[in-house]
């Protein structure tokens, strides 16, 4: 089955907002009034490593007590900007009031509740966590919070998200890229990283491409697991995912098929030959039938994974 590959924007208005807002930040909830609903619009997009989304909305709140409960769920940081209304944050025993202009960045694989008590317009920018400094990840138990009256970085960020969103269809994927790593570095910036740590993630493809092996890795054995999981969980596009895995001369498939053959091969090595085996390794390595994984492992290794086992036996 083809992977799912994200359009460069996406919108939705009305009821379908909550159902985008899901699929792009996790296992939220909005509760919205009825009424309130259907004056929401939404505009998403993609910016290399980063995501940018504009909300506009009535009255609600958003829930998100378990917004990284699955594999699939993005492993971001959010950076909120609270262009016009008013909110509340609530996380880590913390209310932050969120006014206009206000710019707040939390961890959302941690608890919160943001309430909107008034119609708001918001930018919301998805950073991936392997792009800022682990120190300053690991600070953000509780919202950092930045006033654009009180801090210049802040308002240059603020101004180019807004630009930004303005103009997202006149710009192409190079340099949405561009934009997204320079909102990357002024974030960095705002919360403290110095300037050997914001160089250090100005290229941050090996640091995704290591943490896309960790994950690969963690996720073996889902018969599921594919390249849209993988950007979903980073973060970020199913080509920069790709983009990542050009250094390895490999397609980031052709690597979960690889690293499946090599520990099949390793286990079938130190396997002991009881009935029923062979097909319990190829199920807890993600092979959907033991036919699959005999095909592609004599393809792999010239013989079957019997044999293999078999030769190997003391």
């Amino acid at each position: 089955m083809a992977a799912a590959v994200h359009r460069p924007v996406e919108s939705a208005s009305g009821r379908e907002c909550a159902g985008l807002a899901r699929n792009l930040f996790g296992n939220v909830r909005l509760d919205f009034g009825p009424a309130e609903e259907q004056k929401s619009r939404m505009t998403s997009a993609m910016l290399g490593a980063c995501r940018l989304t504009q909300l506009a909305a009535d009255r609600h709140v958003v829930f998100g007590e378990h917004a990284t409960a699955g594999p699939g769920d993005p492993d971001a940081i959010k950076l909120l900007v609270q262009t016009e209304g008013k909110a509340s944050l609530a996380q880590g025993g913390l209310h932050t009031p969120v006014s206009a202009d206000a710019l707040v960045i939390y961890d959302h694989s941690r608890p919160y509740i943001l309430t909107n008590s008034t119609p708001v317009r918001q930018l919301l920018l998805q950073l991936p966590r392997h792009v800022l400094p682990h120190a300053d990840v690991e600070r953000l138990t509780r919202p950092f919070i930045a006033h654009a009256g009180h801090d210049g970085m802040c308002r240059i960020l603020l101004s180019l998200m807004e630009s930004t969103i303005r103009e997202i269809d006149h710009l192409d994927e190079a340099r949405r890229s561009s934009v997204g790593q320079t909102m990357i570095n002024l974030v960095c910036t705002m919360i403290g990283a110095g300037p050997r740590l914001v160089k250090t993630v100005a290229n941050p493809l090996d640091l995704l491409l290591q943490r896309i092996k960790n994950f690969i890795d963690s996720e073996l054995a889902r018969p599921d697991l594919s390249v849209a999981m993988i950007a979903r969980r980073m973060g970020c596009s199913v080509r920069y995912v790709y983009r990542a895995f050009e250094v390895e001369c490999l397609t980031p498939s052709d690597y979960i098929w690889d690293l499946r053959l090599q520990k099949a091969a390793a286990r079938l090595h130190d396997a002991g030959g009881y009935a029923g085996e062979i097909s319990g390794i190829a199920f807890s390595l993600g092979f959907s039938s033991s036919a699959h994984f005999s095909r592609v492992f004599r393809h792999r290794y010239g013989v079957s994974p019997s044999q293999w086992r078999k030769t190997r036996l003391p």
